[in-house]
């Protein structure tokens, strides 16, 4: 079996898997690394899944033996990933691509004891649950927005459409010649003097008043 751990590392799981067509890294410093249980070996990933396999997030393969685990986080990682972020010769601290950390770095630990398998399950369940707790609550206020939108809309057809609005008054100005105007430029006439007004005015003026035609 090529998965079988038994074998050891140094045996046929020290160079590419051919996962990536290129790393930068030497066969030579990569073997010595792995040698020294600095990082998990070269396994060959699968893609169907198994009890005793470990996946990587990354390129979503499953390995046998253990992954690497990244010192910040904890996140697992395979090598063939692992040397893809790491580079030998950063020119920049190299941040975790899980939790963004600086220099990153993994350690190997062998394959996971079971209590650890079982740990990990139970976080997975947690995370499961609390997202179907936050997906459940957001239906919730949903539910109820659009309840209060129902709602709202009957209660304005049960009151019918509002009140037309009045026109507004029309506005009156003069021009030059005193004569009234309205907004829309419209002359209006002056009302008329009482003719007994006009009458009175002459008598007290002297003049005349006429005489009443027969």
């Amino acid at each position: 079996n090529k998965f079988s751990v038994k074998r050891g590392p140094e045996s046929a799981f020290t160079k590419p898997t051919g996962l990536y067509p290129n790393c930068e890294w030497d066969d030579k410093t990569v073997k010595k690394l792995i040698n020294k249980k600095k990082i998990a070996p070269r396994y060959p990933g699968r893609e169907e899944q198994a009890p005793d396999l470990d996946e990587c997030p990354i390129c979503f393969l499953w390995y046998p033996g253990g992954l690497n685990r990244s010192k910040c986080c904890r996140q697992s990682i395979c090598t063939e990933c692992f040397l893809q972020f790491k580079k030998p010769t950063p020119a920049r601290p190299i941040q975790c691509p899980f939790c963004n950390a600086q220099n990153y770095t993994v350690k190997f630990s062998g394959v996971k004891t079971k209590e650890e398998r079982e740990a990990i399950a139970q976080e997975e369940q947690r995370v499961i649950e609390a997202k179907i707790r936050m997906r459940k609550e957001e239906l919730a206020q949903q539910q109820e927005k659009e309840a209060e939108l129902a709602a709202e809309r009957e209660k304005r057809l049960r009151e019918g459409p509002p009140p037309a609005a009045s026109p507004p008054p029309t506005a009156q100005i003069r021009d030059s010649s005193g004569a009234a105007r309205d907004s829309g430029g419209a002359a209006r006439q002056e009302h008329a003097r009482p003719s007994s007004l006009h009458q009175h005015h002459e008598q007290r003026s002297g003049a005349p008043a006429a005489e009443p035609r027969t």
